[in-house]
C-alpha cells in the first residue's frame, strides 16, 4: 500500500500547516505552469526526471550522488586551519594541559561537543576533558567573556570551541589576555567586516587556505561536520600518519551518527560532504557503541535500521533541543559523552518530559502570535504582512524560533518574535528562501544591540519597547522592498516532475524513488504533480481525546483512468480534517505528493 503525503488545499487566505505539502484544486489554482514542469509519461524513467529536474548530470556525479561513500570526503587538511589546530591540541594533550569544549546548546552543538569529547578521549583515555554549554536564556550563544573567566579560574589552559566563536573577536582578546589557548571551530558566518578572531588557530570551512578559496564541497559544514572532520585530523596529527590504528578509524566511524544527526538537525543543505556524512552516518546509527544514542532511540521509537532523515528531525532532534530550551543543554551533553546506560535511560525520560512541556508551550505561543497578527490585519488595510515582528513579555525565548517557521509556512514572509530577557529583549528570526536574513538585520543596527546567525536564521537583542517598535517598522520596509509583489507573495509548492497515477502507485516505483535519501534541504522529498484525479473515497482518521474529540486527518483514495485502465492511491493529510467538505466523491482534483511505503496498511 502506498501513502500519500500531503499538506493542504489552496486558499486564498493564510493556511496553517507546512505550505511545501499542498493539494491543488483545479479551480482554486491559479498559480501553477504546468508548462514549466518536467512531464514524459512515456518518456524518461521517473529517476532520470527526478534527477534532472534536480540538475544532477549523468556520469560520475549521478553515481556519486546515488552511492555517497566515504572516500567522496576531501581530506581535512585542505580545510582553514585544520592541520595547525590539531596539532596545537595534539601538544596540549601530551603537556597535560587542562583542555575544555566549549559548545552551543543547540543539537548541532550538543553532537559537536560529544564528537571532540570521545576523540580526545581516543588521543588519551584518562585525559579530564570538562565541556561547557553556555545556557540559552541567561548567556545566549556563543563564548562570553563570564563563561571564559570561570574556566580560567577553574585552571582551563586550552579552550576549543565547537559550533561558536568565529565572530567572538573581543572574545577572543579576553582569552589571550588571561592566559588561555584559544582554538576556535565554527561555520557559521563571520562578522561583517570580515574581522576574524586572533586565536591560536580557526577552523572553518569557507575561510580561504594558503591564499585559494576554500573548497565548495565542504563549504555548507555544520558544526558537527566540522567537528567529526576536526576529529580525523586529530587522528592523524596524533599518530603522525595518515594510516590510523584500527581504534582510530573504529573511533571516527562511531562518531559518524553523531555528525549525521548534528547535519540533519542543523537543516544544512544535504548535498556534496553533508550527504555523505548523512548517507553513512544514518547506516551506522545503531553501532556507534554510544549508549546515549540507543537509550534515545528507544524512547523515541526509531528502529536503528529505519532511522531516515525525517525521524531524526521530528523524533530526536526535538528531545535533545529540549533539553536547551526548557533546561539546560548539559543534560544532551552528558548522555553523549559519560552516561552510563542507567544514567542515559533517565535523562531520555528527562528529555521526553521537557519535550512534552515544549510543544504545550509552542502551541499556546502559536495561538497568541495568531492573535496578534488578527489584531495587525483589522488595523491594517493590505492584511497580507510584509514581514512579521511581534513581540511579548512571556514568551519563552528558546522556543519563538520554533514558532517563527510555523509562521514563515504560512504566511511566506520573514518573521522576527520577540521577549523579555532581563534587562533587555531578545528574539529569533527565521527567513524565506531568497531573503537573507542576517542582511536585512544588518540594515536594522540602528535599533538593534546586537544581532547574529545566517541567511535562514538570526537571532536579535533589543533595548527597548521602543526599539523594537522602530525595528519592526525599518524590519517591514527591508523585507518588503526584497519581496515579491504581493499577489504572488505566497508559499511555494516545489514540484519535479508531472506523472501519472500510474507511475507512482507500485511499491517497486516507490521504493526506487527512496533511494534517493537521504532527504532535507536541497534534496527534499521527490513531489510530483497528478492531474485530473477523482475522489472515490474521504474519510477521517487518527487518535480521539478529550482534548482533540474528532479526528485531526484525512485519508482520501484517488483514481485516474489512463487507455482505458484505472489506477488508484491511498492518500493521507495529516492534519487535514478540517478540510474534508473541499473532496465530496467525484470531484475532480489535481495533486501535488509525496510517496512512501505505508508502515500502517
Amino acid at each position: 500500500m502506498v501513502r500519500w503525503g500531503c499538506g493542504g488545499v489552496r486558499y486564498t487566505r493564510p493556511m496553517q500547516f507546512p505550505a511545501k505539502r499542498w493539494c491543488l484544486t483545479k479551480a482554486e489554482d491559479t498559480r501553477r505552469n504546468s508548462g514549466d514542469l518536467p512531464s514524459s509519461p512515456h518518456g524518461d524513467g521517473i529517476i532520470d526526471r527526478l534527477l534532472a529536474s534536480r540538475a544532477i548530470p549523468s556520469g560520475p556525479l549521478r553515481d556519486a550522488f546515488l552511492e555517497p561513500k566515504l572516500n567522496h570526503l576531501r581530506h581535512p587538511r585542505s580545510m582553514h586551519g585544520m592541520v595547525e589546530a590539531a596539532r596545537a591540541v595534539c601538544a596540549a594533550v601530551r603537556t597535560g594541559k587542562r583542555i575544555a569544549i566549549y559548545g552551543d546548546y543547540d543539537v548541532d552543538g550538543v553532537m559537536s561537543t560529544a564528537i571532540l569529547w570521545h576523540m580526545l578521549r581516543t588521543l588519551d583515555a584518562k585525559l579530564a576533558v570538562r565541556t561547557y554549554v553556555p545556557h540559552r536564556i541567561e548567556e545566549g550563544y556563543g563564548l562570553n567573556a563570564d563563561a571564559l573567566r570561570t574556566l580560567r579560574a577553574e585552571g582551563i589552559e586550552v579552550v576549543i570551541t565547537v559550533d561558536c566563536g568565529v565572530s567572538s573577536v573581543d572574545e577572543a582578546r579576553l582569552a589571550r589576555a588571561i592566559g588561555l589557548e584559544l582554538i576556535i571551530t565554527d561555520h557559521h558566518e563571520l562578522r561583517a567586516t570580515g574581522e576574524i578572531p586572533q586565536a591560536r588557530a580557526v577552523v572553518h570551512p569557507r575561510l580561504p587556505i594558503n591564499g585559494e578559496p576554500a573548497s565548495a564541497s565542504y563549504g555548507e559544514l555544520c558544526g558537527a561536520g566540522v567537528a567529526w572532520k576536526f576529529a580525523w585530523m586529530l587522528g592523524e596529527a596524533w599518530c603522525g600518519s595518515e594510516r590510523m590504528p584500527e581504534l582510530f578509524r573504529q573511533k571516527l566511524t562511531a562518531l559518524l551518527p553523531l555528525a549525521a544527526i548534528g547535519t540533519v538537525a542543523d537543516v544544512v543543505p544535504l548535498k556534496d560532504e553533508n550527504r555523505v556524512i548523512v548517507a553513512r552516518g544514518l547506516r551506522l546509527v545503531g553501532q556507534s557503541g554510544i549508549v546515549g544514542i540507543d537509550a534515545l532511540l528507544a524512547s523515541a521509537r526509531v528502529e536503528a535500521s529505519g532511522a531516515d532523515t525525517e525521524k531524526i528531525a521530528y523524533r530526536l532532534a526535538p528531545r535533545i533541543n529540549a533539553a536547551g530550551r526548557m533546561g539546560h543543554a548539559e543534560l544532551a551533553v552528558e548522555l553523549f559523552t559519560t552516561a552510563n546506560a542507567r544514567r542515559a535511560d533517565d535523562i531520555v525520560d528527562q528529555l521526553g518530559e521537557l519535550n512534552e512541556e515544549r510543544r504545550r508551550q509552542e502551541r499556546a505561543i502559536f495561538e497568541q502570535a495568531l492573535e496578534k497578527l488578527a489584531v495587525r490585519a483589522t488595523n491594517n488595510a493590505n492584511a497580507k504582512p510584509r514581514g512579521i515582528v511581534l513581540h511579548d513579555e512571556e514568551w519563552n525565548l528558546g522556543i519563538v524560533g520554533i514558532v517563527c517557521s510555523k509562521l514563515v509556512d504560512i504566511h511566506a514572509c520573514p518573521v522576527v518574535l520577540i521577549t523579555r530577557n532581563k534587562e533587555i529583549y531578545k528574539g529569533s528570526g527565521r527567513s524565506v528562501k531568497g531573503i537573507e536574513l542576517h542582511k536585512v538585520l544588518e540594515s536594522c543596527t540602528a535599533h538593534l544591540l546586537g544581532h547574529g546567525g545566517h541567511a535562514m536564521a538570526a537571532g536579535v537583542q533589543i533595548e527597548s519597547v521602543e526599539k523594537i517598535e522602530a525595528f519592526r517598522a525599518q524590519f517591514e520596509l527591508e523585507v518588503d522592498r526584497l519581496l515579491p509583489p504581493v499577489d504572488q507573495q505566497r508559499p511555494p509548492i516545489d514540484v519535479d516532475c508531472a506523472c501519472a497515477l500510474a507511475e507512482i502507485s507500485s511499491t517497486a516505483v516507490v521504493r526506487e524513488i527512496a533511494s534517493l535519501a537521504p532527504f532535507g534541504r536541497d534534496n527534499r522529498k521527490p513531489s510530483f504533480q497528478v492531474d485530473g484525479v477523482e475522489i472515490t473515497q474521504a474519510r477521517l482518521f487518527g487518535k480521539v481525546t478529550a482534548a482533540s474529540p474528532r479526528p485531526m486527518n484525512l485519508e482520501l483514495v484517488v483514481r485516474q483512468r489512463v487507455a482505458g485502465r484505472e489506477h488508484f492511491l491511498r492518500i493521507q493529510w495529516w492534519g487535514g480534517a478540517a478540510h474534508a467538505e473541499r473532496f465530496p466523491k467525484g470531484s475532480l482534483v489535481d495533486i501535488v505528493v509525496e510517496v512512501a511505503i505505508s508502515a500502517f496498511s
